[in-house]
């Protein structure tokens, strides 16, 4: 199975201005130094990443969870990285944090195992071997549980 994605850039590196394409046509977005290093409401590679790394693990805990317990259920998850500079000039990413909260879990227990071979069955978690992925899967906090 190959997967494929195309980016159009324009311009220099600060002043330029890019397109990321998905090649299913999902997704088509605008990028540029600024969305990349200031902020602003365009998207960047490392958002991209993120997105990428959180819907995988959480595809992948869900088919562990199911596996496992045979429950299926909602997961919400939430990413961020940290982007520093790099002694080359440009930058790294040292960590990723990832939290998953699902719904109805049974216990921690089995969280933790169905974590553990989600980080063996999710593809991206295994290309980004560069960077620390540091996962905490928890039960998600029930409607009007303020303890979360």
């Amino acid at each position: 199975m190959k997967r494929n994605a195309s980016i159009s850039w324009s311009g220099s590196a600060r002043e330029g201005h890019g397109t990321f394409r998905v090649g299913s046509g999902a997704v088509t977005a605008p990028f540029t130094y600024n969305s990349r290093f200031v902020g602003n409401s365009q998207t960047n590679p490392e958002e991209l990443l993120l997105s990428a790394l959180a819907g995988c693990l959480t595809m992948a805990a869900a088919a562990a969870l199911q596996k496992q317990t045979g429950a299926t259920g909602e997961i919400e998850t939430s990413a961020e990285l940290d982007l520093v500079p790099h002694e080359s000039g440009g930058y790294r990413i040292p960590r990723i944090r990832l939290l998953l909260q699902v719904a109805r879990a049974s216990s921690q227990d089995d969280l933790d195992r169905a974590l553990a071979a989600a980080m063996e069955m999710c593809p991206i978690c295994n290309a980004l071997t560069g960077s620390e992925i540091a996962v905490t899967i928890r039960p998600a906090a029930a409607e009007g549980d303020s303890s979360a």
